[in-house]
Parts: structure tokens; sequence; C-alpha cells
């Protein structure tokens, strides 16, 4: 007679576990209960435990998924191209708008959740903030050209994400949706509006 056979448990790869414990943060905020993620999951709480340790942990991991290495921060590093400085700033603009609509939910669950994230990510590994250093130098990159104006380069940079977050969180967070116009046209517009004040004499 032969054995009988014992079903050995489904192995989820982290993808998995951290898109559905997205899921389930974002639709019942941060105090979700991780029972019902490793239900939705089909896995134990248990097992949930061990790969991650705590539900602190897993909810960090879950939320910070949108901040990871994001496709732009290539093109960002490589520093301005031949282009023109506003082309190029719109399709900046877009991208960032882009990453914004996945991130700001995310940050507003850890937020809400009074979670440290500078003490699991560190102050500069945190994406936003790996962000926010490109986009600064690649400012100064322009200004070393000559193709900007010679200001502060951090300003640029966080003034520059503020204008692309406004819209994004003002959709997710606070519920305003009145401005109809594409993501590419209210980029182009702030940077049109932009332009005037930063372009330098190479321009």
């Amino acid at each position: 007679m032969g054995g009988v056979s014992i079903a050995r448990p489904r192995q989820f790869t982290d993808d998995e576990i951290l898109d559905v414990a997205q899921s389930c943060i974002l639709e019942h905020g941060p105090s979700v209960s991780t029972t019902m993620i490793a239900d939705r999951l089909g896995m134990s709480q248990a097992a949930l435990f061990k790969r991650y340790g705590t539900k602190e942990k897993l909810i960090v991991a879950a939320l910070s998924r949108p901040m990871g290495k994001n496709p732009l921060a290539e093109v960002l590093a490589g520093g301005p191209t031949d282009e023109p400085i506003p082309d190029q700033l719109v399709v900046l603009g877009v991208g960032i708008m882009t990453v914004m609509r996945r991130i700001v939910p995310c940050m507003a669950m850890l937020h809400a959740a009074a979670i440290d994230t500078k003490a699991h990510l560190g102050q500069d590994q945190a994406a936003p903030m790996q962000g926010r250093m490109l986009i600064t130098a690649w400012f100064q990159a322009a200004m070393d050209q000559g193709r900007i104006r010679d200001m502060d380069p951090h300003i640029m940079a966080v003034g520059f994400i503020g204008m692309l977050k406004a819209r994004p969180f003002r959709e997710i967070i606070i519920g305003d949706d009145g401005l109809k116009c594409s993501d590419e046209a209210y980029v182009r517009q702030l940077v049109e509006q932009m332009w005037s004040g930063i372009a330098g004499e190479k321009a």
C-alpha cells in the first residue's frame, strides 16, 4: 500500500503577501487585523508573523512598496539631456505625479498608524527623501550648465515636488476632484508658469 501523501503548505512570495496586506490596509485602515490579511491570503496568521515578525513591520513593508525603486530615478540621475528644459520638466512632472498617486494614500496610512518610518527605513533611504535629493541634483546640474538661473536647488526641488503632490493629495485625501484637466495639461501649465522665473541665459 502506498503511503498517504501530505500536501505541503503553499509558499507565498513577498509580493503576494505585501500586495494583499497593502490592499487590506488601504481598504480598512491601519487597525485592520492580521487575521483578515492572513485569511484573504489563505495562510495562517502564525506563518504571517513568522515572515514579518510584527504587525508594524508588515504595515511598513506593505505601505513602503510604492516608494521603492522608481524608473524615474535613473532618468534623474542622468541629469538634464539636450532637450529643452521645460519639455523635460513636463515629462518628469507627469512621471512624478503618477508615482505620487500610489504613494499619497500609503503615506497617509503610515501617518494614521503613527509609525516612525525613519526608524524602519532610515532618514536618507526612504524613497521620498531619495527622490528629493535626485531632483535637487538635477536642478543643480541644469544650473551648472547655465540653462536655469542660479537659485537654491533644494528649495526648487521641494517646491516642484510640492506643486506636483498637491493634485493627488487634494483628490485622494481631501476629495477635491474639481480639476478636470489631464495630468499632462496640469504639469505643462505649472512648468510654463515656473519657467518664466527660472530660465537661464542659455535657455
